[in-house]
């Protein structure tokens, strides 16, 4: 059978009780207590007693000092915590105001924050950005500022803020130096670095864009796709801006040396290197024809091909030679057909530039063949068939 507790706590406090009186007519003891000239005598155990009703009279009373003072500190908490709710709501509005184009009323909230807020990295940004819809350009950018003395490790996020402003502005040079600090301490800063790409593509620095897209994709912030394609891009348009002289022609090389296999491998990136080297070399264009029979070799390519034919070249015969041999690697090529009757053409070989601008029409007509065709048929005085062929290259 189980005894229930509340019945064995109730024989324990009799046991107790028994055998403390026990004790007491046993042996009463006394306490003394003595100050100065006066004394206090009692049994030892009406002292514990005084002493437990001391303890408990105090406890009691210091329980009541603190009930009476809750109250004051519930309400302090409670006001404390709803200013914290009314600065989060405040923020939050101004911030939807911000997203839903609302400047004027964005400013106006989040201004009445910038004194209290308890989130300066929230707030002041959005409103230098309200401040800069609105056209406050100058008190904007002095508000980050001031933002970035006070805390100097919100750097990158102060610095996106000004280049964004920038922007906004129109000065897209001043944008790239708060951009530029940021990548110099990180270089791997994808926002930064996603922001300054498009900064150096608007302005045409394209080998910066360049030494930049090394950086992301060694940071892999961007798909291997999309890298190849902004590569090849920068690339051509690279190699179109270096100057057209001997000096040129040196940058072009060493850019090629060093581009990456997407942009070695790209036939736009080898024919606007072609086309660039042509025009810094000059005449005769002796690199580039060596450039171009070096690519073929590691693969066709139609578009070198026809380019090779228009080079100023001091040796058309052996040009000519070289490029029969390639007659071998792509006999069925109309570009290769049409680049030989060129080249017959400029040795006054008339029959066999005939020959081989009919051939190339055979294999895949077109407009520039035919021209050729008509204007090689119009110097041997053929005139209506020289007058088929334009209209014939006039129908592409």
């Amino acid at each position: 059978m189980r005894i229930p507790g509340w019945v064995l706590l109730f024989l324990l406090l009799v046991i107790a009780g028994a055998w403390l009186g026990a004790m007491i007519q046993m042996d009463a003891g006394y306490i003394l207590l003595a100050w100065r000239q006066t004394t206090v005598e009692m049994s030892l155990w009406v002292g514990l007693v005084l002493m437990l009703i001391t303890f408990v009279s105090l406890y009691t009373l210091l329980r009541l000092v603190f009930s009476v003072r809750a109250p004051w500190q519930f309400l302090l908490r409670w006001s404390a915590e709803g200013k914290l709710r009314r600065m989060q709501r405040q923020t939050r509005h101004g911030l939807l105001a911000l997203a839903n184009g609302q400047y004027e009323r964005a400013e106006e909230k989040l201004g009445g924050l910038v004194a209290n807020t308890t989130q300066p990295l929230v707030v002041i940004p959005a409103l230098a950005e309200a401040e800069a819809r609105l056209g406050k350009f100058a008190q904007a950018q002095a508000r980050l500022q001031r933002l970035l003395t006070s805390m100097p490790e919100a750097f990158a996020l102060v610095g996106l803020a000004q280049a964004r402003i920038f922007i906004q502005q129109g000065d897209a040079e001043a944008a790239l130096t708060p951009l530029q600090k940021i990548t110099t301490k990180d270089k791997r800063h994808a926002q930064a670095n996603e922001l300054l790409l498009e900064l150096l593509q608007g302005l045409q620095r394209w080998t910066d864009v360049i030494a930049l897209l090394k950086v992301i994709g060694s940071a892999k912030q961007m798909s291997k796709g999309m890298l190849a394609q902004q590569q090849q891009k920068a690339y051509q348009l690279a190699f179109a801006q270096i100057t057209a002289d001997q000096q040129g022609l040196e940058q072009l090389l060493q850019l090629w040396q060093k581009a990456p296999a997407s942009v070695q491998e790209s036939s736009h990136c080898r024919l606007a290197l072609v086309q660039a080297m042509g025009q810094a070399e000059g005449n005769p264009a002796t690199r580039t024809a060596e450039f171009i029979e070096s690519s073929l070799k590691q693969q066709w390519n139609d578009d070198l091909v026809l380019a090779y034919a228009h080079l100023p070249m001091a040796n058309v015969e052996a040009a000519l030679k070289h490029a029969e041999s390639w007659q071998q690697q792509a006999k069925n090529s109309a570009a290769l057909q049409l680049t030989l009757g060129r080249l017959c053409r400029r040795l006054e070989l008339w029959g066999k530039a005939r020959d081989y601008l009919t051939a190339s029409i055979n294999i895949q007509a077109s407009k520039e063949a035919h021209a050729e065709l008509a204007r090689l048929e119009q110097h041997l005085g053929r005139v209506d068939v020289a007058l088929e062929h334009y209209r014939l290259a006039s129908v592409f």
